[in-house]
């Protein structure tokens, strides 16, 4: 059983191999599982927000490669996601979302230092988050880890191209007005797309197809997130990160958001730097989880902590 810690917005149940299983409760009272792991007192946490119909445990080999003696992480599952709840249709947005990680840190890290890393979505709810909270840019949020994101224009390269199709307004149309039905086809249609992909590539969109359409994130998250690609733009959010140092890392083979995004990015950022990962595609953190963690290693070995304060290292 559980125990709250009052005042908090915390439910924790027990720790398991050093890992604590957590429930933070967002500001329109919509549960958000959480996972902490690593040294209480650490000079250094790490935020990871996943990305769209995955859940925090795609961090896992990730995860397993950047632990540190001097570094917590955190995880936790966005809403509409994994095991945390939904809340209202309307909360289903990039803003709704990046609102949902400021209440994370509230509780979970409420002093000291921290990376948000953010992987797909993750990346854009990172980067909406420094929109709406740039006075915590810098003084909380000392680094930025962007991973096969965009900030723009998700709509006009790649795969991206099809969340403005007719098809896809129809489709966005029959979840509003049927969700149940609509959640039964999505399954269906996952079952369909994985059965089909079976020998082809890894990054193939029936592959990809079927991830999606099988996960457990519900229907109209799924819809309402597509719909919230499809008109992305945090070009704010990149003059509020100018600040502080940013790794941007992306497949140079993905095509549901192509590395001309991540390009994009590092063009307006003066301390950033891009990590182009050869052949990866979109599904990077299950793929090439040593790059990814390289990369994210980077950044984390440019800080230094100095009586108690942080500072980015020499070089």
């Amino acid at each position: 059983m559980s125990e709250v810690s009052r005042g908090s917005g915390v439910s924790r149940g027990p720790a398991r191999n050093g890992i604590s299983r957590v429930t933070v409760v967002a500001d329109d009272g919509v549960p958000l599982a959480a996972t902490i792991e690593g040294p209480p007192r650490a000079a250094l946490t790490v935020v990871l927000v996943h990305g769209h119909c995955q859940e925090a445990d795609s961090w896992e080999d990730v995860c397993i490669r950047v632990a540190r003696s001097d570094v917590r992480i955190v995880r936790y599952d966005q809403r509409g996601h994994g095991r945390s709840g939904s809340g209202e249709i309307s909360s289903l947005t990039l803003d709704g979302l990046a609102g949902d990680l400021a209440a994370v840190l509230r509780a979970l890290v409420p002093t000291g230092p921290v990376v948000l890393a953010g992987y797909s979505m993750g990346g854009m709810v990172a980067m909406a988050y420094a929109r709406l909270y740039p006075d915590a840019i810098g003084a909380r949020i000392v680094g930025v880890v962007l991973i096969a994101t965009a900030a723009s224009g998700l709509a006009e390269h790649g795969v991206g191209r099809y969340l403005r199709h007719p098809a896809t307004a129809m489709l966005h149309r029959a979840v509003t007005r049927a969700p149940r039905a609509m959640e039964v086809s999505k399954r269906a249609g996952g079952r369909v797309c994985s059965l089909l992909a079976r020998g082809r590539d890894d990054d193939s969109w029936l592959r990809t197809a079927g991830l999606v359409l099988s996960s457990t994130t519900s229907v109209v998250a799924w819809s309402r997130l597509l719909a919230a690609f499809a008109v992305l733009d945090e070009s704010a959010a990149l003059v509020a990160l100018a600040g502080v140092p940013v790794v941007v890392a992306a497949g140079t083979a993905d095509r549901y958001v192509p590395i001309e995004h991540s390009e994009s990015i590092v063009a307006l950022l003066p301390h950033a730097e891009l990590v182009r990962i050869a052949g990866a595609g979109h599904r990077i953190l299950a793929e090439y989880p040593d790059q990814v963690a390289s990369a994210l290693g980077r950044l984390l070995g440019s800080l230094r902590v100095f009586d108690g304060s942080l500072q980015r290292s020499a070089g």
